[in-house]
């Protein structure tokens, strides 16, 4: 017999017939015992740190014009329910007496219309720590609590904002009659767009009208464009921002915040916003 010959003998045949078998079965057995892929989990978080030129809460500077760092960190469940926290300085100036600081914490519930739309409710509580100020009602702290509603499609969104608490971001004295009145009730409604003009960068646009219950000489219309690149975690943005409040008393307007030496400024009308954000 010759070699090649011996390879194809019948009992050759059937050694490697019961090899493959062997070597299927132990293949089988391996596949099976593979690691299945980890499940989504149910929470997730995502988060930020910003440095902005200028703290812009509809359109009215918090900071005097001034730069200040941000946090935000979000959690979201895959049933649609949220929270999240947010950090800001702020100035003495718009909340007396107090840390400098303000402190955000906000939760909701996201219910799903398709793969990129949604009805968003929740509720926000605006904390500013020791800040408050004294009235011949009392003592008025500026701690503000919203219940928001919003519909979001795609790259545009609608909220409404309602305030719950008794003063609206210690808004507690007519400014004309010197007397307390409660601004429980103040509404806001905002429009957004950011639609994506090229890989990175979007375009942002954003009209909101504000009426101070009880206080309608405070009410304005905000508006703001501009754009936001990003780039790998970073995202870098400018925009022009206006708020029309012009209501004054005595020749000073209405929107102004005063330091503890007397001094004030202006914190509405036109401003340029630039912002750096960190996120992860």
């Amino acid at each position: 017999m010759t070699p090649s010959a011996s390879l194809f003998s019948p009992r050759r045949r059937a050694c490697l017939g019961a090899a493959a078998i062997v070597l299927g079965a132990v293949t089988t057995v391996h596949a099976a015992e593979a690691p299945a892929a980890a499940p989504t989990p149910d929470w997730t978080n995502t988060g930020n740190v910003t440095l902005v030129s200028d703290y812009l809460f509809r359109g009215v500077s918090q900071t005097q014009g001034h730069p200040t760092v941000q946090a935000n960190l979000d959690f979201t469940h895959a049933s649609g329910l949220y929270l999240g926290l947010f950090g800001s300085g702020v100035s003495h100036a718009a909340y007396n007496n107090g840390s400098g600081s303000e402190i955000d914490l906000y939760g909701g519930y996201r219910y799903p219309l398709n793969a990129d739309s949604n009805i968003d409710a929740g509720l926000v509580t605006y904390w500013y720590p020791a800040a408050h100020y004294q009235t011949a009602g009392g003592d008025i702290r500026y701690h503000t609590q919203d219940a928001k509603l919003g519909l979001n499609v795609g790259s545009f969104n609608v909220y409404g904002w309602l305030t719950l608490s008794k003063h609206w971001f210690g808004f507690a004295v007519d400014p004309y009659s010197g007397k307390n009145v409660d601004t429980r009730g103040t509404l806001y409604g905002e429009v957004n767009w950011n639609p994506e003009l090229a890989p990175g960068l979007a375009f942002n646009l954003h009209v909101g009208k504000q009426h101070v219950r009880n206080m309608s000489a405070f009410d304005f219309v905000d508006v703001k464009a501009g754009v936001t690149k990003t780039v790998d975690n970073w995202a870098f943005s400018a925009a022009a921002v206006y708020n029309n409040g012009d209501a004054s008393r005595n020749g000073t307007p209405l929107w102004t915040f005063f330091d503890a030496d007397g001094s004030g400024k202006n914190v509405v009308r036109k401003r340029l916003l630039l912002t750096a954000a960190r996120n992860f």
